[in-house]
């Protein structure tokens, strides 16, 4: 792997131990992933390109075992074209060296370029840094008294140039006050539950004087802005406060650049996002998990509003899956969007004026990770993630054509290592529906001979399992368990995304209508196979996949062991604990606090209801500060499996919230279910995995 696994002049010291720990001889066939291994895989993340297209700058982020998190740099790649295709790239080409830009211990992001070409804008430590595209050192360009936002799930919070690169736009959130700065010294006395919270707005910096100024006030927060391409007028979300169920109140806005004439496009109960600007400024697109009636719990669709006010129009009605992310083109002629099509994302074009069917651009065996469009290039940048090869930066022209590889970090992935084979599958649930999944096979795979069989349950449920050489995900070693003997089933349940609002809508009024069965009638599939072996299985998954671990474990004993990740117990407590409450409405039919609250419906889907039932030994983990499924949910189940006489342990990892970071916390955790399916579905003893040893 010509960045990551072998150093190169300038690298950190950081960068250097975790390439060292990972390469191997270069006449050595490929070895058996270890959990180190897997963590120590560099991952390649928003690529931008420069204004004419011939670099790309990349974050890359790197396991440092000193400080115990990964850590971001930002890469420079000049593009010389590189081998085209939209397939897995056989072979290898000698691409031009990768230059790092940014050192130190801080993690740097979110690089944009500036219009001229000659610097690069990026996120440090909560302020905001400027970087020449040759290298050196950074200047800052804020001093902000309060920490810039960015969330790398909204593309819209991330700073951006004006076109003319004049100024820069940011999001920060409101300085307390002296009279809160002293109210915040007695804290101890007792303090206010979610009333602690201040506005977020937007902030525009001169870059050559370093002026600020507040382009947004009062009493609600900017959740996203997009800038429109001749710098006049800014789209925007705006909600009643930061607060994450709050954004579910939130609308999207119309300004000019300087703050003046503030306007509502939508007036709605519904989530929107990514609102941008047609490049003639006429128009709005945004996204919404909606129907064109503005119902909640759909698909996530694209809509198109009249700049001027109006009735926002969905765009392809009968499209059957799901958008994830939207941009106009250059001239305004049709809008690119990324789309889950269930185990593979792809490249599409629509007509924003909804008369041609959407054109489907890319198409393989692989899910599409960052993306952006250089409209000055006429190009869009994104990330191919492939069996055998993680995302690397991939061009394509928006005129058409194949995909053209930029970078070269994975060349060398599948020959440094085992790594399993993936295979589409797809079997009949209990009522005739097709169910899709993934299957990997253990490393070493012989035809008829049958092997133990990890159930790995996916996120969500508004998420679905796609081709990939693996994600940054704390649940998702797939690399390791096929080292380690195991089959993989990654089975699209239905609640799952990118199969038509129907099969999303299945947790509609109900939210374990068919989940088991799918994933039971999948496991079936597989043995009929003679691929899983009955008497060996194993089932596993993390936040909605942790939960349905937990209703699975109250259905079957056919699982020898089960570990549930940050999954709810008791969806009446849960609804009171989490961050997120909004989209649990539909599935229950309202809160439970309302008069005549569905608490039947709560209770009945709860796993805990039934918990008396299970006899599969489980282990439960969880972040100390998980805020979207509490340990508090964790507790209730082992305190239960605990009082049966069930075998079970609960984790906590310290400091964690709902996605581990530490990579000592991500090493425990594979140790101890590792431990835990060795013992009680294999029979066997397991030697736990040390985390390297550094000097």
């Amino acid at each position: 792997m010509n960045i990551a696994y072998r150093p190169r002049i300038g690298l950190a010291a950081a960068v250097v131990a975790a390439a060292a720990l990972l390469a191997s001889p270069a006449a050595q066939s490929p070895r058996r992933m270890s959990m180190v291994n897997v963590i120590n895989v560099p991952r390649v993340n928003d690529a931008q390109l420069s204004p004419d297209g011939n670099i790309a700058v990349y974050v890359l982020n790197v396991a440092d075992w000193k400080v115990d998190r990964k850590v971001s740099h930002i890469w420079r790649q000049d593009i010389d074209g590189g081998p085209k295709g939209g397939g897995p790239s056989n072979g290898i080409r000698v691409f031009k060296p990768a230059k790092q830009l940014t050192f130190g211990d801080a993690p740097d992001a979110f690089p944009r370029w500036s219009p001229d070409g000659k610097s690069i804008l990026f996120f440090r430590g909560g302020q905001l840094f400027l970087e020449s595209v040759e290298g050196g050192d950074p200047r800052p360009l804020t001093h902000h008294p309060t920490p810039i936002y960015v969330n790398p799930l909204a593309i819209g919070s991330i700073p951006a140039w004006s076109p003319d690169g004049a100024f820069v736009y940011f999001l920060a959130s409101d300085p307390r006050t002296a009279e809160e700065r002293e109210k915040d010294k007695q804290a101890d006395e007792g303090y206010a539950f979610e009333e602690n919270v201040k506005q977020r707005h937007l902030w525009k910096i001169a870059v050559s004087t370093g002026a600020e100024r507040k382009l947004t006030d009062g009493d609600s927060s900017i959740l996203s802005f997009r800038v429109s391409r001749d710098g006049r007028r800014i789209a925007f979300h705006r909600a009643p406060t930061p607060i994450l169920n709050d954004s579910y109140s939130g609308e999207v806005w119309l300004m000019d650049a300087d703050g003046a004439n503030q306007s509502a496009l939508t007036h709605n109960s519904v989530a929107e996002d990514e609102a941008e600007l047609s490049p003639d400024n006429q128009h709005v697109l945004f996204l919404a998990s909606t129907n064109q009636q503005f119902e909640p719990y759909y698909q996530t669709k694209i809509f198109v509003v009249p700049a001027t006010g109006g009735t926002p129009k969905m765009l392809a009605p009968a499209f059957a899956h799901d958008i994830d992310h939207a941009s106009w083109a250059p001239d305004g002629k049709s809008i690119y969007a990324v789309v889950n099509m269930g185990v593979h994302s792809e490249l599409f074009q629509f007509d924003p004026g909804g008369g041609a069917r959407p054109k489907q651009l890319t198409d393989g065996e692989h899910s599409i990770q960052f993306w952006s469009i250089s409209g000055s290039a006429g190009k869009m940048v994104f990330g191919i993630d492939e069996p055998t090869r993680l995302a690397d930066v991939w061009t394509m022209p928006l005129a058409g054509g194949a995909p053209t590889r930029a970078t070269a970090v994975y060349d060398t992935l599948a020959q440094d290592f085992a790594l399993p084979h993936q295979q589409r599958v797809d079997w009949k649930s209990t009522d005739g529906s097709t169910i899709e999944g993934l299957v990997y096979q253990p490393i070493g795979y012989e035809t008829g001979k049958r092997y133990p069989l990890v159930v790995q349950l996916h996120t969500g449920p508004e998420d679905s399992d796609k081709f990939g050489a693996g994600s940054t995900f704390v649940n998702d070693y797939v690399a390791l368990l096929a080292a380690k003997g195991f089959a993989v089933l990654k089975p699209n349940y239905r609640g799952s995304t990118g199969y038509g609002d129907a099969f999303k809508r299945d947790v509609v009024g109900g939210y374990f209508k068919h989940m088991a069965d799918d994933v039971l009638t999948g496991v079936d599939y597989l043995i009929d196979q003679q691929v899983a072996d009955p008497d060996r299985l194993i089932v596993m998954g993390w936040s909605a996949g942790g939960t349905l671990t937990n209703k699975l474990i109250t259905m079957t004993d056919r699982f020898k062991a089960a570990s549930s990740g940050a999954g709810v117990a008791d969806w009446i407590s849960m609804f009171s604990e989490t961050d997120s409450r909004t989209f649990r409405i539909p599935w229950f039919g309202g809160t439970p606090w309302q008069k005549d609250a569905p608490i039947a419906a709560y209770w009945d889907h709860s796993p805990l209801k039934d918990v008396a039932k299970v006899r599969t030994p489980t282990i439960f983990l969880v972040g100390e500060n998980d805020a979207r499924v509490p340990k508090d949910q964790s507790i209730e189940m082992y305190r239960a499996l605990k009082s049966n006489g069930v075998p079970t342990k609960l984790y906590m990892a310290p400091r964690e919230g709902h996605a581990w970071g530490g990579l000592r916390h991500e090493l425990f955790k594979a140790n101890v279910e590792l431990e835990w399916f060795e013992r009680h579905a294999m029979g066997r003893a397991y030697v736990w995995e040390k985390p390297p040893s550094l000097p």
